[in-house]
């Protein structure tokens, strides 16, 4: 068996350092491995066919979710030093098995999760425009009655309060205070509000 966790850690430990190479040096695929094929295979394998959970992902066995090869490679190289750290420390046959297979599986976990960690930390968090239509907010500076002028709002868009110069059709002006809902966006910093 020591040649197999040899084997493992030798290979495993080499893939894991040229992915690692390529990733720095801009080689690496993003999402996808070299054969193309998205990192995470989301296999779905339920016994009604499938279909997808409330944010998206396939739902299934969860161990076919997070094999990839980028976590295969950890995994491998993982077995075979924790096989070889089983047969150093003295441990039997079978628990030296067992230390190599728990230690693949920890490393391909621990992989998966890493890499989906660091995935969410290149989610755009931009305003966007188009989100501001419907928003609501109240008037910071008065906004003069019939677009006479312009006032500011501070409106809540996408979690954030967003501050804009603010024009109105309404009759009457809109003193400080008063409750508004963006109608349109006149200019990418200036709104059109109206009371609510």
């Amino acid at each position: 068996m020591t040649s197999v966790y040899w084997f493992c850690a030798i290979l495993g430990s080499t893939l894991v350092l040229l992915q690692f190479c390529a990733t720095l040096f801009g080689l690496g695929g993003g999402d996808l491995d070299a054969d193309g094929v998205p990192d995470s295979l989301d296999l779905d394998v339920e016994a009604d066919g499938g279909g997808a959970d409330s944010d998206g992902d396939a739902s299934g066995v969860p161990f076919l979710k997070a094999l990839s090869i980028r976590t295969a490679t950890a995994g491998a190289a993982f077995f075979g030093l924790g096989g070889l750290a089983g047969e150093a420390v003295g441990l039997g046959k079978v628990a030296t098995t067992g230390t190599a297979i728990v230690a693949g599986i920890a490393a391909i976990y621990g992989v998966y999760f890493l890499f989906r960690t660091l995935s969410r930390f290149g989610e755009d968090g931009s305003i966007r425009e188009s989100t501001a239509v419907g928003a609501t907010g109240t008037v910071y500076l008065r906004i003069p009655a019939k677009r006479s002028g312009r006032g500011k709002v501070v409106v809540s868009q996408q979690g954030r309060s967003m501050e804009y110069a603010a024009e109105t059709d309404d009759e009457n002006e809109l003193p400080t205070g008063t409750p508004i809902v963006v109608a349109k966006l006149i200019a990418p910093s200036t709104a059109l509000v109206a009371r609510r």
